[in-house]
């Protein structure tokens, strides 16, 4: 590789890595598959008004968009809130690699070798300790952990199904324009969870005291634009 290809990956593994820090700031003040729902909506309005839809079917639209906005970011976001840090969220997300492997031998027959196979199981174990260490022997930790390795998988699968969508494909597909063109697909059923489990129960401030029954945590005037901020960097 050119030293000018190894800064590049270097500069977006960082910008991956910092994205997590707007997240951990727009949970403050955001419920986390409202704020899931906002960051795509931020993502695919207004860009889909001036970038070109990749011609592929609407199926893998849905068929990725629902696995990577509800499943990798609503639990992700949900993991978080939980309590989950933001560093280790990015660490144990990476094991999204393994299960796009998993995914992609169970649904496109691709082959596994047993040397494949054993270092999957030795990263897993890794997970599994740093899970350990996260818990500490408590419920809730440990669920935002599994919530974390959930959003993982679903990343994984969506994985395979860009894969699937690219052998489908004529040609190669702009990925740019359909990450725009996919991003329309998270908000609808995001909304409507949020709407659903975020809208109607007590939710704490950051004070830890509860907020009325009902009614969604919309920021206020005072937190709005650094929500608003949070959004656009979030992912």
């Amino acid at each position: 590789m050119r030293p000018r290809h190894v800064l590049l990956a270097t500069l977006i593994a960082a910008i991956w890595g910092f994205n997590f820090v707007p997240i951990r700031v727009g949970l403050d003040d955001f419920p986390p598959l409202l704020f899931a729902a906002l960051r795509f909506t931020a993502a695919a309005l207004p860009a889909v008004l001036v970038v070109r839809r990749p011609p592929v079917p609407a199926r893998w639209l849905l068929l990725i968009g629902v696995p990577l906005g509800v499943g990798q970011f609503g639990l992700m976001f949900i993991s978080m809130r939980l309590g989950m840090p933001a560093g280790l969220a990015s660490v144990v997300l990476q094991i999204s690699a393994i299960f796009t492997a998993l995914f992609a031998g169970a649904l496109l027959r691709e082959r596994l070798t047993p040397r494949q196979l054993a270092g999957m199981a030795v990263a897993f174990a890794g997970v599994a300790l740093l899970g350990v260490a996260q818990s500490g022997g408590r419920a809730g930790p440990a669920v935002a952990f599994l919530l974390c390795v959930g959003a993982a998988a679903s990343w994984g699968l969506a994985n395979v199904g860009m894969r699937r969508m690219n052998q489908d494909a004529d040609g190669p597909v702009d990925a740019f324009g359909f990450m725009v063109w996919m991003s329309l697909v998270p908000p609808v059923p995001l909304f409507a969870l949020s709407l659903l489990f975020e809208g109607r129960t007590r939710s704490p401030g950051r004070s830890g005291t509860p907020r009325s029954a009902g009614t969604p945590r919309w920021p206020t005037s005072r937190t709005c634009p650094r929500s608003s901020a949070s959004a656009c960097g979030a992912g």
